[in-house]
């Protein structure tokens, strides 16, 4: 009976081991908005630098999940499996691959932790960013049937994994450096940023409503293959005309003069937090809007909260109001970024630049 009993725990472990998955670890070091940049620092892998930064349908066949995880010299040369970089949509815009994949990545993570948790009081501890970033999960009676429970699972997860996209924005805004040494600060509110995010939110809504318990096996393969579809739909064009229309956005919207790590490689930003986005750029008429709105009612029953840590000398510009605040939700995002877009139009009017569309 006791080896029957180990037989079966045995087989219930392994059936259930798809959800084992570690936490994603940082994000895929990749892109800054911008093409044929160069460095400060010559060949120092610097983040969000990448030689090669534009790439085609072809190249994204292979998604590995916490592929944040790789070497940082082999994700920024393009030497690893899975390939990363901008990629022109006619009705999405720019997206970059490396923030759709992330926040899937996030996503099936916090699904795995919030499955059948619903309504049960629950911390989801996450590695910092500045602050300890940490979901809490609301104890509170359910007025759903087990389906409506198990769709609201998948929901949730994807839109508090966009919540942690928002806030990396802001983190890095602040000076968080995933690769030590290194400030993010031409990526933080990058303007394509938040649309490829929300994007990688909505394909692992598609994906575990069609498998709700998948292999990492499993889920990188349905995550291609809705990826690539996803792409085709919003209009995906070849590497030559993502140049094109690169280079049309350059001394607008980013600065070909400029070397990276500079802030002001890109000079146009999206600091308004929200959950409908309509691209930046793209066909006029044809532009595809994306929206998470509609699951927002959802944070009722578990929500994202960033806590003061040892950082908080990170954020001593802010207003008093601000950094008194022990605890921050998605309520102070938007006044955040309006006090990050206030520091940094007064910048470009100190150093005598015109401000840039927005």
């Amino acid at each position: 009976m006791k080896l029957k009993s180990l037989l079966a725990a045995g087989i219930f472990l392994f059936s259930t081991s798809s959800f084992a998955i570690d936490t994603p670890s940082g994000v895929r070091p990749c892109c800054a908005f911008g093409i044929n940049m160069k460095s400060e620092l010559g060949v120092v892998p610097v983040p969000f630098f990448r030689v090669n930064n534009m790439v085609d349908l072809s190249d994204l066949k292979v998604h590995l999940y916490n592929d944040g995880e790789q070497g940082v010299a082999s994700s920024l040369m393009g030497t690893g499996d899975e390939s990363n970089g901008l990629i022109y949509t006619s009705k999405g815009g720019i997206i970059d691959t490396a923030h759709v994949r992330d926040t899937a990545d996030y996503s099936l993570y916090l699904y795995t932790q919030i499955k059948g948790q619903l309504g049960k009081s629950k911390q989801i501890v996450l590695e910092d960013e500045l602050r300890s970033r940490v979901i809490e999960l609301k104890e509170q009676p359910l007025d759903m049937s087990k389906k409506e429970q198990a769709q609201a699972e998948i929901e949730l997860s994807a839109l508090l994994a966009y919540r942690l996209a928002q806030w990396h924005e802001i983190a890095q805004w602040f000076g968080f450096t995933s690769v030590a040494g290194f400030k993010e600060y031409p990526s933080a509110y990058s303007p394509e940023d938040l649309y490829s995010n929300m994007l990688g939110s909505l394909i692992v809504i598609e994906l575990l409503e069609h498998n709700s318990n998948p292999t990492k096996e499993q889920y990188q393969g349905a995550f291609s293959r809705i990826f690539l579809r996803k792409l085709q739909e919003l209009g995906a064009q070849d590497k030559d005309r993502t140049e094109e229309i690169m280079d049309n956005l350059d001394g607008k919207w980013w600065d070909s003069d400029k070397r990276l790590p500079n802030k002001w490689v890109v000079k146009t930003r999206d600091y308004t937090p929200r959950l409908t986005i309509t691209p930046h750029w793209g066909d006029t008429d044809n532009r595809v809007t994306t929206s998470l709105a509609q699951y927002e009612y959802l944070e009722a029953l578990g929500h994202l909260t960033l806590v003061a840590t040892d950082s908080e000398k990170s954020f001593s510009a802010l207003p008093g109001y601000l950094k008194e605040r022990h605890v921050w939700t998605k309520k102070q995002f938007s006044e955040i970024g309006q006090f990050a877009k206030k520091e940094d139009d007064q910048h470009e009017l100190n150093n005598n630049q015109l401000l840039p569309p927005y």
